[in-house]
């Protein structure tokens, strides 16, 4: 007789923190459902498992409200009946950082760790694809399983596969067929939960791998548990022999899964074959991604890395940085970092985005004010910071006393900076005549930011005229200050005898100047005195309609408003920085076109100025005028065209070349109040392409130009990139740098490359687009993703030869969006004037950060050869273990290490 197969019941419940409803309304609803759940566990042993979700966010925003839970919770979790973690959230993977996704999955397990152990299985349920690494990630945390819906490919033909990462680490996948709620709602009848498993038997059919079970997901969107459960299934296991149910978890049933055989899928998982992977939401709501990137960086790349090298191990703030990145964590929640939810769950959204950048503002300052006190430079140097893990130059701007032109020196070697001028501030700041009965007025006026007496370094109280005048000079950067109490007294005088006093305030001469430094060290600094009088030549010039430095110049057509870089080196890449405009009558899960579109390419009048000229920067305005239709004609449904009434709309790019630098930046900014459209840049290659290279979550993904989709979603090829996309051909190329600006596509048969500027929708879903026949969430109307009013994106571009890595993009990623840091010096450390208290060379870094008061370095090898990875200290070669993700030493280092192609290395430094 033939072994029963096994039907394995995992209950569990979907739960979307905030979505088409805000957290709060959504929590009510989580503090009924566990209310129910956990007096079911604690009373019926016949229902016998839970998931709660794979994160562990749920739990705190429950005990928030029920804190006398937290008893049951663990009890319940330490004996597997409630399986809780490994996440803190469920994040969408594509939508920030690889760091961010190793925080979520750290701070997962810790807090599960607290109620006696996290579900060991890497549960990704509900993500709209899934990065090449999340194998690696995975494995180094000790997780040999993972659990995927949506972006399996039809290639994969099983219902469980080895999924590989880039550096060849695997876990098994369990493929969830028919979804994360394909056994929702069932029966309270034996008969009928029998037939509902034979039926899922029949519908999986050859996907089935022979000797597995059959793994019905009893839940979905936040779904109450079925307290019938465990009587039904022991009254099906009563009545018939061809299938043995059981409520089970996810760790005990793959346990038991076949491995032999399965086949192997290597990298990401993008297809819409069997599940829409809802491409649209990396082009909804830019703002929401700027606002990320934003925050991400000033966490990841500013405040972590400066106060673990600048500040003592006791003064690291670990705490407020906790609080930073908990905030982090719960916006990577995917309804959340892809802004496909109600309007005032993404206000809420950006609130917590910027709360983060703030702290994260916040620390890079105090470590930057504590590095200013730490440095042996006279009082007033400059001290230029690189947080990057490469010697960079670049631009940094802060005030000088004086005028006229200036440049700098550098302490060390006595190198002349070249410097520009950007503006002369001094003069007459305002003047008044005060009044005997205003004199009290004054006096007060001496106490506020007005007159305060830290802003005037001199006074002249001039009594030769009928009229007293009392002129007061302020003190510019570095100038010593008056006492004005004396002052104060006389004027008290003045007004008890009647007179009335002219007062004028003059501003101190101060120049706003931008430097051009070089060789700042990677995770260094470098000092400058500014000196009077002009700096060298930079070569950087410019003309009515063209930019050039020492790599590229660019010429802007004054037709068209697109622009030509021809590099040093030959490459030529032409009409770049064309604006494509076209309706949109999809939602904030897709584009889709409206039936009858109409597509604007062209501006109606262009004019190119030349806006500043200097040392080491030049830019040029250009300013396009365009007529697009200012709505589409549609419902929740579908859209069918686009309107008749047209907007004049005045589009302001600024392309700003620096010296030095082999990239041109561009802003392009505009007062929005079209709605239902798609805007995007394109950039016409300098040779035709059959791949795009983008940066995601410690990888480069190499991807065709086409991909995969299924009879629910069009296999629209708009890929994702995190900070950098580059198309090339091997011998030349082009390469976009962005900050947020995640979605792009090569179009035109691999001729262009095509950059999401914009996409504005009025729905959270609607039921039948054009490339998605079905919803994708609530046919809710929503104001926010149309973007109205003032709008601005950033970005660079680089023409280039040979394939990404010649272009060495990591490092240009960091020039064009990591700024350098400046402070003044105080006069009083013993730091030398130029300093590198970390070096890391062979691998791109992602983390440098303190824990338990040891430096932790996370790196990453991106290419496809093995690497030598050199760490070195300001004391010497650097000693220390490799860790995986949870701090568990695998191997000594001493100065150096082998770290395989793909691969991703955390290194705990000796104290």
């Amino acid at each position: 007789m033939a072994e029963p197969t096994t039907v394995a019941i995992v209950p569990h419940t979907h739960w979307d923190r905030e979505w088409y409803s805000p957290f709060q309304t959504f929590r009510i609803r989580l503090v009924k459902l566990l209310d129910e759940l956990l007096p079911l566990l604690e009373h019926d042993l016949a229902y016998a498992r839970f998931l709660l979700d794979g994160q562990t966010a749920v739990l705190d925003d429950y005990l928030e409200i029920r804190p006398e839970a937290a008893e049951s919770l663990t009890r319940l979790a330490a004996s597997n009946r409630l399986s809780i973690g490994p996440w803190m959230i469920l994040m969408d993977e594509f939508m920030v950082s690889g760091e961010t996704i190793v925080r979520d999955l750290q701070m997962g397990i810790h807090r599960a760790t607290e109620f006696g152990g996290p579900m060991e299985v890497g549960y990704l349920p509900d993500m709209f694809g899934h990065v090449s690494q999340m194998p690696q990630i995975l494995s180094e945390a000790g997780l040999d399983h993972a659990v995927v819906w949506r972006g399996v490919p039809s290639a994969v033909t099983q219902g469980a596969f080895w999924w590989e990462a880039p550096d060849g680490s695997r876990v098994r996948a369990e493929y969830l067929y028919g979804s994360y709620s394909n056994g929702r709602d069932l029966p309270d009848d034996a008969k009928q939960l029998i037939g509902r498993a034979r039926s899922y038997e029949h519908e999986i059919g050859d996907a089935r791998i022979p000797g597995s079970g059959l793994l019905l997901m009893n839940g979905t969107d936040h779904q109450m548990p079925q307290p019938w459960l465990g009587r039904v299934v022991g009254e099906a296991n009563a009545v018939q022999d061809d299938y043995r149910f059981v409520v089970t978890s996810l760790p005990e049933y793959l346990a038991e899964q076949p491995v032999a055989g399965l086949n192997t899928w290597r990298g990401e998982l993008r297809s819409g074959a069997r599940a829409n992977v809802l491409m649209g939401v990396a082009s909804n709501r830019v703002d929401v991604h700027q606002a990320c990137a934003a925050a991400e960086r000033a966490i990841e790349r500013r405040a972590e890395p400066l106060s673990a090298l600048v500040l003592a191990p006791d003064r690291y703030p670990d705490r407020l940085l906790d609080v930073a990145w908990k905030l982090l964590v719960l916006n990577s929640a995917h309804d959340s970092s892809c802004a496909c939810s109600a309007d005032e769950v993404v206000d809420a959204v950006n609130v917590r985005y910027e709360e983060a950048r703030q702290i994260g503002d916040g620390l890079a300052r105090d470590a930057m004010t504590a590095l200013s006190a730490d440095v042996d430079v006279p009082a007033g140097t400059t001290i230029v910071v690189n947080v990057g893990a490469h010697d960079r130059s670049g631009l940094v701007g802060f005030p000088v006393p004086g005028e006229g032109p200036v440049h700098l020196v550098a302490t060390d070697d006595g190198t002349q900076v070249p410097a520009q001028v950007v503006a002369e501030l001094g003069g007459l700041a305002f003047s008044t005549t005060v009044t005997p009965e205003q004199t009290s007025w004054l006096t007060d006026m001496m106490r506020g930011p007005e007159l305060a007496g830290n802003r005037v370094t001199r006074y002249d109280l001039d009594r030769s005229s009928g009229e007293i005048a009392l002129t007061c000079i302020g003190a510019g950067p570095g100038d010593s200050v008056v006492d004005l109490d004396d002052l104060k007294e006389e004027l008290v005088a003045l007004g008890d005898a009647g007179h009335t006093i002219a007062v004028r305030v003059m501003r101190a001469p101060t120049r706003d100047v931008i430097a051009r430094v070089a060789s700042i060290p990677a995770f260094g600094w470098r000092s400058f005195t500014a000196v009077d009088g002009p700096g060298p030549d930079t070569g950087l010039r410019a003309g009515e309609h063209w930019l050039a430095n020492e790599h590229l110049e660019v010429n802007v057509d004054q037709q068209t408003g697109t622009y030509t870089i021809t590099t040093g080196d030959g490459t030529v890449a032409r009409g770049l920085g064309r604006l494509v405009e076209s309706g949109d009558g999809g939602d904030t899960y897709n584009y889709s076109p409206p039936t009858n579109d109409v597509v604007i390419d062209h501006p109606e009048a262009v004019t190119v100025t030349l806006h500043e000229r200097g040392a080491v920067r030049s830019q040029l305005r250009v300013v396009t005028w365009y007529r697009w239709p200012h709505h589409a004609i549609g419902n929740e449904r579908a859209c069918s065209r686009r309107s008749d009434e047209q907007i004049l709309t005045e589009v302001i790019t600024t392309l700003e070349l620096r010296a030095g630098e082999p990239f041109l930046r561009v802003r392009t900014e505009f007062d929005h109040r079209c709605r239902d459209h798609r805007i995007r840049a394109h950039f016409p290659l300098p040779s035709p392409v059959t791949q795009s290279h983008a940066e995601c979550a410690f990888a480069v993904v190499a991807r065709d130009l086409t991909t995969e989709g299924g009879p629910h979603e069009a296999p629209l090829p708009t890929f994702v990139s995190r900070r950098f996309v580059d198309a090339s051909d091997g011998q030349e190329g082009l390469a976009l740098i962005h900050d947020g600006l995640l979605e792009y596509e090569v179009v035109d048969d691999g001729s262009e490359l095509a950059l999401t500027v914009l996409r504005a929708t009025g729905y959270l879903s609607r039921s039948e687009l054009a490339l998605r026949p079905n919803p994708a969430g609530p046919l809710d109307p929503l104001e926010g993703p149309q973007l109205q009013g003032p709008y601005a994106v950033e970005y660079a571009v680089m023409a280039h030869t040979g394939t990404w890595q010649d272009a060495d993009l990591y490092r240009i990623a960091d020039e064009v969006l990591v700024p350098l840091e400046r402070v003044r010096g105080t006069g009083s450390g013993t730091r030398p004037s130029t300093g590198r208290p970390l070096t890391v060379r062979g691998a791109i870094t992602s983390a440098v950060r303190r824990e338990a008061g040891l430096i932790t370095v996370r790196v990453f090898n991106p290419t496809d050869a093995p690497t030598v990875v050199e760490i070195e200290l300001d004391r010497g070669p650097a000693r220390g273990w490799l860790v995986d993700l949870l701090g568990r030493p695998t191997s000594r280092i001493e100065g150096d290490f082998e770290l395989r192609a793909g691969g991703i290395a955390t290194i705990r430094l000796d104290g």
